[in-house]
């Protein structure tokens, strides 16, 4: 079964600095992207605090109303791939 989630970062605009964050699949386990190739927003999940952030303004916590005050992230970003290190004699 393909992966349900991959880490990103978030530039975050209250925070001032990269957070942590999970880029969610659709219900069919994909993975879908802007046309530009950019993360789309519903499907980025903040985990800063724990998934417990008190930023009631920021687009990616359940009290947001997404109104003209609210606060976007300005980049989402993919998180380097830790795959395996090879060492070499």
């Amino acid at each position: 079964m393909p992966p349900r989630r991959q880490p990103i970062w978030i530039v975050c605009p209250q925070h001032l600095k990269r957070v942590r964050g999970w880029y969610e699949a659709d219900a069919d386990g994909r993975f879908r992207y802007a046309a530009d190739g950019g993360y789309l927003l519903d499907f980025v999940r903040c985990t800063q605090d724990g998934g417990r952030c008190m930023q009631t303004l920021c687009v990616l916590h359940r009290y947001n109303r997404r109104g003209p005050d609210s606060w976007y992230p300005e980049r989402v970003l993919a998180m380097p791939d830790r795959g395996r290190r090879s060492t070499h004699a």
